[in-house]
């Protein structure tokens, strides 16, 4: 059993400033590499209009970072607040709208 699963959980409210402050800066970067992995998501495609190419190296750093913030900050919540992520949950690549309830509270820095 993880040491998380042993941990009673916890909510942001409970953390010390200085924990807070690590999972406020895990959220940002997930936020950020997220964002600058969105052109790569696609959109519409409009006629006549030339359609984006990208470089598949290009495309593959910016995935690689956006897994690993969110990485990141699955570690923090387990360390910090006793969560585990759920292993059904998509990656943050799979999906445009990856933030959860629980993450809005960030939103309000």
């Amino acid at each position: 059993m993880s040491t998380a699963a042993n941990r009673a959980h916890r909510s942001v409210e409970d953390l010390a400033p200085a924990d807070r402050d690590r999972l406020e800066q895990a959220h940002r970067r997930l936020r950020q590499s997220a964002e600058r992995y969105e052109q790569f998501l696609g959109g519409v495609l409009v006629p006549n209009d030339a359609t984006p190419v990208h470089s598949a190296d290009t495309m593959a750093v910016a995935q690689a970072e956006v897994q690993a913030a969110e990485d990141n900050l699955w570690q923090l919540r387990a360390e910090l607040l006793g969560w585990e992520r759920p292993p059904w949950a998509p990656r943050a690549t799979q999906v445009t709208a990856w933030m959860s309830d629980e993450d809005q509270i960030y939103d309000e820095s």
